[in-house]
């Protein structure tokens, strides 16, 4: 007989499940505290960090980022970023072989970097060039890497809509509980694991998924959590499988960094499990 793992969060009180849910205007909820110190972060090893720096940097020094009518950044902005950029997970000679040329839409990491550096009001648009504000030169300063961490942190959970990199038809999930997801992930992300084997522990279930492709839930966990949370350092990945495959044939397993815990404080309560006293 086959035993079913149940989902983390059926250990949290009521209370609890309902402030991890309690976002409003876009930030966390009170009950989550993102508390990374100084000493805690490394530009060099939380890649959406860097990928932010050296977009606004480049709009620095080149006057602003060249636009196309519709608003991506231009080919020779996405390649010039795409050359020094670090991301994980990324296979780049692969997407080099893949297109000829680099338009934005094709580097999925310039693209969200671009996309949540102008949600958190870092970069400005002005006709057909994207400006670095004030507020990015402000948090680009020495010592201010925890609050651009913290800043998009919350934008990237609670704020944009993640689904649109992935494309999945089931809007929002499991973003609409990302709370609870996060906290989930902090007591039982510790070993490696796919992405499938997470979803029944760290999620709630949606009956939309139901109608989908089986494989639709752990993909969506990828795209719109674990991936998202490696942007931030927060997540490690190792590829199992012949080092001969092309990367996106082998199988993808996650666990939390050191980091997670460092970063991330909740205040939940969590019930006494049900059984017999011993």
């Amino acid at each position: 007989m086959k035993i079913e793992r149940l989902p983390a969060w059926s250990l949290l009180s009521r209370t609890s499940l309902d402030a991890l849910l309690a976002s409003q205007g876009g930030a966390a909820p009170e009950t989550i505290a993102i508390q990374p110190s100084v000493t805690d972060i490394d530009v060099g090893t939380v890649p959406l960090l860097a990928t932010t720096r050296l977009l606004i940097e480049r709009a620095q020094v080149c006057g602003g980022l060249t636009l196309t009518a519709t608003g991506a950044l231009s080919r020779a902005d996405t390649r010039a970023i795409f050359d020094v950029m670090s991301w994980p997970g990324y296979d780049k000679a692969h997407v080099l072989v893949m297109n000829k040329v680099l338009n934005e839409a094709d580097v999925m990491p310039v693209e969200a970097t671009r996309l949540i550096a102008q949600t958190a009001k870092l970069l400005r648009r002005r006709d057909l060039r994207l400006l670095a504000t004030k507020k990015a030169q402000a948090l680009l300063a020495e010592g201010q890497t925890a609050d651009l961490f913290r800043l998009l942190f919350e934008i990237v959970f609670w704020r944009i809509n993640l689904g649109y990199f992935d494309r999945v038809p089931v809007e929002q999930w499991p973003q609409n509980h990302i709370g609870i997801v996060l906290w989930c992930l902090s007591v039982a992300a510790q070993d490696w694991s796919t992405p499938a084997e997470m979803v029944p522990v760290c999620t709630v279930p949606d009956e939309a998924l139901e109608d989908g492709p089986a494989d639709f839930p752990g993909f969506a966990f990828l795209s719109r959590v674990l991936q998202p949370l490696t942007w931030f350092g927060l997540m490690e990945l190792r590829l199992i499988g012949e080092e001969s495959q092309p990367e996106w044939r082998r199988e993808r397993q996650y666990r939390k960094t050191t980091l997670y815990d460092r970063v991330l404080h909740f205040d939940v309560e969590v019930m006494r499990p049900r059984g017999f006293s011993h």
